[in-house]
Order: structure tokens, then sequence, then C-alpha cells
């Protein structure tokens, strides 16, 4: 009877362990109506699945990214831009154990070859090795020359597999980009 009560509470509230979150950093002192040309800088994704690290998935980032700041009133510059714009994305695979117990399974990148120092072509993650779920985290940068940092959106989702929250991050680059402007704080 213990054990029934316990699995329906995990199930309640898996919905509120798994849910997204997201954070957003700014420097208050700046002032954003400066801010009227941006560019697309870089886009990386740090996970060898090939599902999630590809250039499908950062163009449609880049497209969300895009539309949203384009939909605010700036424009897309890339001779003297105002903001540089970029992205980052990590994705770890969990499999989840006896005794409810979740553990990272190993992203295997490039490995160092035996001898002479050489590598060896990368070797991504099993697909046979069992996923439970993936926890992903998105980050866009808004930076200012020279290298000045203005803004920071952190998004973090849990999904299913590499595959569903590969395609959730255009829908999570929006969430994040409601935010931009910051409002002025009183």
């Amino acid at each position: 009877m213990r054990f029934a009560a316990l699995s329906i509470c995990v199930i309640v509230f898996s919905g509120v362990l798994l849910a997204d979150d997201q954070h957003i950093e700014t420097d208050d002192d700046f002032d954003y109506s400066r801010i009227k040309t941006f560019t697309i800088r870089t886009g990386k994704i740090n996970n060898s699945r090939p599902e999630l690290n590809n250039q499908i998935v950062t163009g449609r980032i880049r497209e969300a990214v895009l539309a949203v700041l384009t939909s605010k009133g700036l424009k897309e510059s890339s001779d003297r831009p105002d903001m540089f714009v970029d992205f980052e994305v990590d994705g770890v695979d969990w499999s989840v154990g006896p005794f409810g117990r979740a553990s990272p399974i190993p992203n295997r990148g490039s490995q160092p070859a035996r001898g002479r120092g050489q590598r060896a072509a990368p070797n991504p993650a099993p697909s046979s090795e069992r996923v439970d779920f993936t926890e992903g985290t998105l980050v866009i940068d808004f930076t200012i020359a020279p290298a000045t940092l203005i803004w920071r959106g952190v998004y973090r989702d849990n999904e299913k597999n590499s595959s569903n929250f590969a395609q959730k991050l255009p829908d999570d680059a929006k969430k994040l980009l409601i935010e931009y402007p910051p409002k002025r704080k009183k």
C-alpha cells in the first residue's frame, strides 16, 4: 500500500520535478534603446548526439532568435552592429537505474588514441543505451563591443530524449527573448 501511494506521488509531482526553468541576467545601467542593429555570431552545441548536434538545429535556433529580435524592431546587420548575439546548448542524457537513482550517460566525444597523441574519431554515446530523459540548457548572450555582456538568458529543459529537446530549442529561445529588452527598474 505504501509503495502504491509513493508511486502515485512520484507520478503526480514528476511534472514539477521536470519543469522548464529560465533565468535572465541584465546590465541594469545599460540603455537598451541604443540598440538598433545586431548580428548572430556563433551557435555552439556541446553534445555528440547527432540528433542534437547538427546544422539544422543551430539553424532553427538562429531563425527563432532572428524572428523575435526583428519583431522587436531590431535589424540584422553584419556591418558594425550595435549588439552581438551568441548562443550555446548543452545536453546531458540520464538513465534511471535501480531504486530511482539517476546517473548521466557519458557523452563520448573525441577520445585520445593510444600512442603518438593522435585523437580518435568522435564516438557518440551508443544509441542502444537506455535514455530516460535529457537535461538541456540553452544560453543566449547579447554583448556589445568590446565583449561586454549586457543580457544573458538561460533556459533549462528536461525532455524524454535528445530528439525532443532539439525540437523544442527554437521555442525555448523565443520564451527567453520575450524578456528582451528588460523593463527599466524604478
